[in-house]
C-alpha cells in the first residue's frame, strides 16, 4: 500500500515550459482522501516551490535545495547549512574555470553577481527570492545551504565534462551532482533528496515498501533508492534509469500524474 509520493520538479513534474502536469491538482486531495502524503522534492529555493503550492501547503510537504531544506505545513524541520568558510572554499575553485557560473543559495534568498541570471530566476518561470551582489565571497547570509553551477558552454554532455573535472577538486569537503543539462549542485555531503526523504520515512513511519519516488536527474538518485516504486523518466538523463525499477512517461505528457493513477487504480 503507497503512502507516500515524493516527486522532483524540473524535468518531472513540470513540463519543459516549467507548468505543473495537467490533473496534478485534481489529483492531489484524492491522494489526502487515501492518506497518502506528497511530497516535492527540487533543487530549487523554498520560496519558489512555496509559490507554486501556495494554495496546497497543508498538503504538501517541500524538500528544497536538494534536501538541505525541508518545511512541512509551513514549519522549517531541518536545515542542513553548508556555512561561509566551506561556501568560500568552493568558490576559489570554481574562480579558476572562466565557464562556470555560481550562485550561492540560502534558505530564503539565492544570491548571483549577474544582473542578468538575476533578472531571469526572478521572471515568472522560477519566481525566485534572489539578492544581487557585488561579492559572492563575501556573503554573510548565515544560512546558506550550498552552491548551484551553471556550466555556460551548454548541454549535457558538456555538464558531464564539467563534473569530472570538478571532482576531484572538491570531493574532499563537498558532495557534486548533475542536476540539468547545463546545470550542477554543490553540497555537503551526506545531504541530498534521499537524505531528506530517509527522514520524512522515519518520521511518518513508512517503509521504502510503501513508497513511490519520480525523477530524471542525477541528484534524483538517492532518493530513487529510498522507494520500491521508483519511477525514472522517459527523458531522463542517460544512465539515471538504471536506480529505478520502472519508468514513467514523457513529463510533457504527464507522465507522474499518469503513472499514480495507473500503481493505485485510480479512476480518470
Amino acid at each position: 500500500m503507497i503512502k507516500l509520493i515524493v516527486s522532483d520538479m524540473d524535468g518531472t513534474l513540470l513540463d519543459d515550459e516549467k507548468k505543473i502536469a495537467p490533473g496534478f491538482f485534481e489529483l492531489l486531495p484524492k491522494l489526502h482522501e487515501r492518506g497518502i502524503r506528497f511530497v516535492v522534492a527540487s533543487g530549487r529555493q523554498y520560496p519558489s516551490l512555496r509559490k507554486q503550492f501556495a494554495a496546497h501547503l497543508k498538503d504538501v510537504a517541500i524538500i528544497a535545495e536538494n534536501g538541505a531544506f525541508v518545511v512541512w505545513d509551513e514549519k522549517e524541520l531541518y536545515a542542513r547549512p553548508m556555512g561561509r568558510e566551506k561556501m568560500q572554499r568552493c568558490l576559489k575553485v570554481l574562480s579558476r574555470f572562466p565557464s562556470v557560473e555560481p550562485m550561492v543559495c540560502a534558505k530564503y534568498y539565492s544570491y548571483t553577481e549577474r544582473p542578468v541570471t538575476y533578472e531571469y530566476l526572478r521572471g515568472e518561470k522560477f519566481r525566485y527570492e534572489m539578492r544581487l551582489t557585488d561579492s559572492l565571497y563575501d556573503l554573510n547570509d548565515q544560512d546558506i545551504l550550498r552552491v548551484s553551477v551553471v556550466e555556460h558552454k551548454g548541454g549535457q554532455e558538456s555538464m558531464n565534462a564539467c563534473y569530472e573535472t570538478l571532482y576531484p577538486l572538491l570531493k574532499e569537503d563537498f558532495a557534486l551532482a548533475v542536476s540539468g543539462a547545463s546545470c550542477m549542485d554543490i553540497g555537503l555531503h551526506g545531504v541530498h533528496k534521499g537524505s531528506a526523504v530517509e527522514a520524512l520515512q522515519k518520521m511518518w513511519g513508512i517503509s521504502k515498501e510503501e513508497t513511490m519516488v519520480f525523477g530524471d536527474q542525477f541528484n534524483d538518485v538517492e532518493m530513487l533508492q529510498r522507494a520500491k516504486y521508483s519511477f525514472a523518466m522517459e527523458g531522463a538523463a542517460e544512465g539515471v534509469k538504471c536506480y529505478a525499477n520502472f519508468t514513467a512517461g514523457s513529463n510533457n505528457r504527464a507522465g507522474v500524474v499518469q503513472a499514480i493513477r495507473q500503481v493505485l487504480k485510480m479512476d480518470e
